[in-house]
């Protein structure tokens, strides 16, 4: 499908605004940009990577990304400096639609202010109304135009509250190669653990743990120690594994330094490590032996690369303490979610014992039979997120709109 012709009437391509306020939303949408290849002027707030692939950045919103109450409590000068410009983006600039990624605390006020405007409204990647706040179905079946889902068991939600939806499936099947996806629950041989680990400074080793503390400061800080901690204990344990500190592009190195520095002084073979480019860090991830994984995007992404892991996170105590009363849920890491239970161990609050993280990546590493019941339980979550092709059938989505408003 093409669309020539702003659907306003004007000249030149329709245009669209953009909004994304995370590292992963940054990333998910800039695969759609590429996959719209032109087709339409973009603008908005996003990340570096939206920026690369031909957005107009007016605020590099996804950079300053944070989590819970009480955090974006505290930067809630900020949050309002950004809202503010996308409200006058809209007004000024009056785009044939808005297309919002995740990130429902800023998106849907945007889309209220959007609907006023008679703007269309895509929202791409759903927010966990299956989790907390399922109220916020009705608000968005008055306020968008399409709702684009990722898992399947959300498109039910919307078809009954009247929203039109589409299942376009989950975009980490198109960000993770495919030769790199690896839903076989057997053990990779050795021939392939050394052919995946040769381009890298590990290359040789016998067993190599990744640690993924997240991609955001607060997460960097809360997770880092304990991890650094439990991989000292599992040294000590089982002689002999390397690990790697797993450093997002957006990421400064001064989350690290201090922490790697003192970890390698006594005496931990660590190191810090940041992929060329994305493809680069996947297919280091999937020669990891074991991790440790902050919850998140990165749960996922480590099930669909097959390497067994445990799920790590910590919250401001508030924070926490709110989302335990609103959250009806049995996991918090989105492999699980996508599992139906908790197949993958969660490590959250008082839980982030090291001790017990590292006798769990002891039998992970030990105990190869562990490993395969890890990886076929997740087998047939995985299974169900669909295909690749997902940021081209996001991108055909998102025109139909442009045609439908133009037709009205």
């Amino acid at each position: 499908m093409s669309v020539e012709a702003r659907p306003a009437g004007g000249s030149g391509p329709p245009a669209l605004m953009f909004v994304a306020g995370e590292t992963s939303g940054d990333q998910h949408a800039a695969a759609v940009l590429r996959a719209l290849d032109g087709r339409a002027r973009c603008f908005g707030l996003g990340g570096p990577a939206m920026a690369a692939a031909g957005l107009r950045l007016d605020m590099d919103l996804a950079s300053r990304s944070v989590i819970g109450f009480v955090e974006v409590l505290r930067h809630a000068a900020y949050f309002r400096r950004a809202f503010a410009l996308a409200v006058d983006l809209l007004k000024r600039e009056r785009p044939d639609a808005l297309v919002l990624v995740d990130y429902p605390g800023f998106n849907l006020r945007l889309a209220k202010r959007a609907k006023a405007l008679g703007i269309p409204v895509v929202y791409y990647i759903s927010p966990q109304v299956w989790a907390w706040k399922r109220g916020r179905v009705k608000t968005m079946a008055r306020l968008l135009r399409k709702m684009l889902v990722t898992f399947p068991f959300e498109k039910p939600i919307y078809d009954q509250a009247g929203l039109d939806c589409a299942l376009v499936g989950n975009p980490l099947l198109d960000a993770i190669p495919a030769a790199l996806q690896r839903l076989d629950p057997a053990d990779p041989g050795p021939a392939e653990c050394a052919r995946l680990r040769a381009p890298f400074p590990w290359q040789g080793r016998d067993r190599v743990v990744g640690l993924l503390p997240g991609s955001r400061e607060q997460e960097v800080a809360w997770l880092l120690p304990v991890m650094l901690r439990s991989a000292r204990l599992l040294a000590a344990r089982r002689p002999g594994p390397c690990f790697v500190v797993m450093k997002p592009a957006s990421a400064p190195a001064a989350w690290y330094t201090k922490q790697v520095a003192a970890a390698r002084a006594g005496g931990l073979d660590v190191q810090v490590f940041e992929g060329r480019d994305q493809e680069e860090a996947y297919t280091a991830r999937a020669g990891f032996d074991a991790a440790m994984v902050a919850s998140g995007t990165a749960t996922l992404e480590t099930a669909l690369l097959g390497t067994p892991f445990c799920i790590l996170y910590r919250l401001n105590p508030l924070t926490y303490a709110i989302g335990k009363r609103l959250v009806k849920i049995h996991s918090i890491g989105l492999a699980n979610v996508v599992a139906g239970r908790r197949v993958v161990p969660e490590f959250l609050q008082e839980g982030l014992k090291p001790a017990d993280i590292a006798a769990h990546l002891e039998l992970l590493l030990n105990d190869p039979q562990a490993r395969v019941d890890q990886r076929a339980a997740l087998g047939p979550g995985l299974r169900s997120l669909g295909g690749p092709g997902v940021a081209a059938r996001v991108a055909e989505e998102i025109l139909a709109v442009l045609k439908d408003a133009h037709a009205r």
